[in-house]
């Protein structure tokens, strides 16, 4: 998945071909440069003198439409307020687009290519970077990697440069697993919903563990999770274990129920788990030091309040990205918290530290102050003596990276 190790340009190669028309800014032969493009990886990625642990990226895209512009959507890079350093540069007279981005070399994200229509209005030029932006973005054409679908139909590349870590059990793809994937749908923290269990293909004889996926939609119906899960069965990374998925109903349930709420997770701990084990009882269920629960982003704080609430059920939680700016009351929202305000998750967490389950707190280091609220909570953890343990990834809010942390984090246990 990740991007090959740098090339040094210090022969006519078609990379340097390509960059140096970039940077000279015309194009003698345009057939020629699309040919070398063909012949190359892109995006380009060349080292930076003196500056090993950094990146010059090269995003190419090619339209001859007349248009306002082409912004390329870099997660945690150039969105939000950072749309203008997203905007190409076209070549003059071409149908050659380009942007050239400095990146730490560990990077891992998603991104998009959005056309910008001729007299596009200043008020959707300014929902460029946010969820609430008037376009679609595209995936890099150019990208030959496999991309990333998190839901709907949109489709987005993905960016892994040489020192991001590995994730060789994912293919970009869907992938279905070989085991046995059972559907209901019962009633769980008050709602009909649909919930999933994938038993991997191993012997009843062999111990499972058991992993608690909130968010199940995203995991199983896009990202794959079960033939991840296999794959990492297979090379002896991880130990066998099942994979409980708790489908959300919509957008709007999904942010009423996860969060610092913790009416799903007793629901799951009290009557959910125990129903799967008593449907399987020729299997041997590894135990609660193998029963863990994952979350990202408010799925993050889920995580946090299995480990508060149910630690005779969960031996461990997996927690990226945690909403840490939730608040019961609803009153918080993420682009008004500070790294200087007061976390209602941390305390409600440490308000009765769970000393008997391992936490593994995770967050991308372009979230802004969500860094250092979770750096400070396993401080905090550890000086509670909780086991706590705390992975910074180079990368932003993004599945792109939890999908590799996921399995990281079971490979931990």
């Amino acid at each position: 998945m990740r991007q090959s190790t740098p090339a040094v340009p210090d022969t006519i190669t078609a990379a340097a071909r390509i960059l140096e028309q970039l940077a000279a800014g015309g194009v003698s032969d345009s057939a020629q440069f699309w040919h070398d493009v063909e012949s190359v990886t892109l995006p380009l990625v060349i080292g930076v003198a003196g500056q090993p642990d950094q990146r010059d990226v090269t995003f190419v895209w090619r339209s001859a439409a007349s248009l306002q512009g082409v912004y390329l959507r870099l997660n945690r890079i150039t969105d939000k307020e950072r749309v203008g350093q997203g905007l190409m540069n076209r070549l003059p007279s071409s149908d050659i687009w380009w942007l050239t981005l400095r990146l730490p070399a560990s990077y891992c994200g998603s991104y998009t290519m959005t056309e910008i229509p001729p007299d596009t209005a200043p008020e959707a030029l300014s929902q460029l970077g946010t969820r609430f932006t008037p376009f679609t973005g595209q995936p890099d054409s150019l990208n030959r990697q496999p991309g990333i679908r998190v839901r709907g139909d949109g489709r987005e590349s993905v960016l892994a440069l040489d020192l991001a870590p590995a994730q060789e059990e994912w293919r970009g793809d869907t992938q279905c697993g070989r085991g046995e994937l059972v559907t209901w749908h019962p009633v769980i923290a008050g709602q009909t919903r649909r919930v999933r269990l994938y038993l991997p293909d191993v012997p009843d004889s062999v111990p499972l563990g058991l992993l608690v996926l909130p968010d199940a939609e995203t995991w199983f119906d896009y990202l794959g999770v079960s033939g991840a899960i296999d794959a990492a069965i297979d090379s002896g990374r991880i130990a066998p274990l099942a994979v409980l998925g708790i489908d959300n109903v919509d957008e709007t349930e999904r942010s009423a129920i996860l969060g610092g709420r913790s009416e799903l997770v007793q629901d799951i701990a009290e009557r959910l788990i125990p129903g799967v084990r008593a449907k399987y009882p020729d299997r041997v269920w590894a135990g609660r030091a193998h029963t863990v629960l994952a979350g990202q982003s408010l799925g993050g704080v889920t995580a946090l309040m299995a480990a508060r609430h149910a630690p005779e059920t969960f031996g461990a939680v997996l927690c990226h990205s945690p909403s840490m700016w939730w608040t019961p009351d609803g009153s918080s929202r993420p682009s008004l918290f500070s790294e200087r305000d007061d976390c209602w998750v941390s305390e409600h967490l440490l308000s009765s530290p769970p000393d008997s389950v391992r936490i593994r707190l995770c967050v991308g280091s372009l979230e802004g102050s969500t860094v250092p609220h979770v750096r400070q909570l396993h401080q905090r953890l550890c000086a509670a003596g909780v086991e706590s343990h705390c992975v910074v990834y180079t990368g932003g809010h993004d599945y792109a990276w939890w999908r590799g942390a996921l399995i990281d984090g079971i490979a931990w246990l």
